[in-house]
């Protein structure tokens, strides 16, 4: 697939994301916000923000609102706005799980002004074409910013053509890979590592190696099938894989850890990455027993000694970044038996909360949470001006009351996914208002931007 066919492709995406729109789409993007604590990257300063056409125009004391949209901020803490690099928004054939419009609403509601969508769709994101596609069908949905990993793939010209189309990464399943690959192979995976360093674009993986006589389990409760999952099979990603990106020289994130002994390797190496979820740094693997598929995701729930080595490394800094990897299902498909159940919740409207309270508790500083929920994940995969509250930064930012208490309940999702492990869980913090691009898109609990009005990001590693 060369690259004419990709630039082509590219000039028929049906709404182009580098806007060259109306005087009146650009005033949508202008508005002020007054009077917030806004974060300077160390704490906070009182002030306002005023942002016009998408982008940061000043940051001053006071500002005079010359007539645009305002958002009073007294009382709020103003952020960068969060970036997600782990979702899942399924839509095209899955659109009966989640679909762009409403995983997009469950991000602004939870404070992300950017996502990144996995390539485990039907059809998988597994060439220009199919990421084009769904570029496509995105742009007419979206609340918020919206990029795409593609999936590893054996053909040096597929993935230069996929680097071409703006796949943020190569995706790496091990347990069971997204389109054709031999992932015992280790010259192949090199091969790949190889190609993907020449283009500048990350490998993202699931550490998790098994075999397919492995992958099964005793019998078919959920604690059993979470001990068939056992933290060795990291650990064995994990060793296997570093002295391979290490001779290709290509960066790797390594998605959903689970291990302090992982996080340590990861962040000892060169161009290596680590994520860690809020579900393993929270929940151990004694809640199967009580809630069973709603506590079912892979990598599984460990022990809680396990989880709570986890959580202590990532509160010292070893992981680079948290991600909810939101990974929405019907409650029909997940309430049946522990084989047949698919695993994966939804995180998006759940992850700044519980992070909030943990902020709250004084376990984690304000500074920690930018560094993982924002500024990590923009830095990592190239997004240059987010994660930013500074002149001339894209104009994403999120409205936090760390003040409110609520209760997580997942019957007032947004996401088509209306069931969490975290259902009743107090918390502190709450969002309270997202914008995305200098357009206000949730309010105080209601989306109130159209669908459609967030962008497509493609990646330009060479920038």
């Amino acid at each position: 697939m060369g690259s004419s066919f990709v630039r082509t492709a590219q000039k028929n995406l049906a709404r182009p994301k580098k806007r060259t729109d109306t005087a009146v789409d650009l005033e949508d993007r202008n508005i002020l916000v007054e009077d917030a604590d806004i974060w300077n990257g160390t704490g906070f300063r009182r002030g306002s923000i005023l942002i016009e056409e998408g982008r940061i125009k000043r940051i001053a004391r006071s500002i005079s609102n010359g007539g645009i949209e305002t958002i009073d901020g007294s009382g709020l803490k103003a952020l960068p706005g969060l970036i997600d690099v782990h979702v899942h928004l399924r839509d095209m054939r899955l659109a009966h799980k989640e679909d762009f419009a409403t995983g997009t609403a469950a991000a602004a509601a939870g404070g992300f002004t950017t996502v990144l969508d996995m390539p485990n769709t039907v059809p998988a994101t597994d060439s220009a074409c199919h990421l084009i596609e769904k570029q496509t069908v995105a742009a007419r949905r979206i609340y918020v910013n919206v990029g795409f990993h593609a999936a590893a793939v054996h053909n040096s010209h597929d993935l230069e053509a996929l680097a071409e189309a703006g796949a943020f990464s190569f995706k790496l399943y091990l347990p069971k890979p997204i389109a054709p690959f031999d992932v015992q192979n280790h010259q192949l995976i090199e091969k790949m590592m190889r190609a993907a360093a020449r283009v500048e674009t990350p490998v993202t993986v699931h550490a998790e190696d098994l075999t397919a006589a492995e992958n099964k389990s005793n019998g078919d409760g959920f604690e059993e099938l979470s001990e068939a999952r056992s933290p060795i099979l990291e650990t064995r990603a994990v060793d296997r894989l570093l002295p391979i990106q290490k001779r290709a020289r290509c960066s790797v994130h390594y998605c959903h850890l689970t291990l302090r002994a992982s996080l340590a390797k990861i962040n000892a190496a060169s161009r290596s990455t680590s994520e860690v979820t809020p579900h393993h740094l929270l929940l151990s693997k004694k809640l199967l027993s009580r809630i069973g598929w709603k506590a079912w995701m892979v990598p599984p729930l460990r022990s809680e000694q396990t989880r709570r080595s986890l959580l202590n490394s990532t509160l010292m800094g070893l992981a680079s970044v948290i991600a909810s990897d939101h990974a929405p299902h019907t409650i029909k498909e997940k309430d049946q038996s522990a084989s047949k159940s698919p695993p994966g919740i939804p995180g998006l409207e759940t992850t700044l909360p519980l992070m909030l309270t943990l902020v709250k508790r004084q376990q984690m500083n304000l500074s920690l949470l930018v560094r993982l929920l924002s500024e990590n994940p923009a830095r990592i995969f190239g997004l240059k001006s987010k994660a930013k509250l500074w002149k001339g930064a894209d104009g994403d930012l999120v409205l936090i009351d760390l003040k409110r208490k609520s209760r997580i309940d997942s019957s007032r999702f947004f996401s088509k996914a209306k069931f969490s492990p975290f259902d009743g869980f107090k918390t502190r913090g709450a969002v309270h208002s997202t914008i995305v691009g200098g357009r206000l898109v949730y309010k105080e609990a209601e989306i109130v931007a159209r669908e459609g009005s967030g962008f497509v990001l493609q990646s330009r590693p060479s920038d």
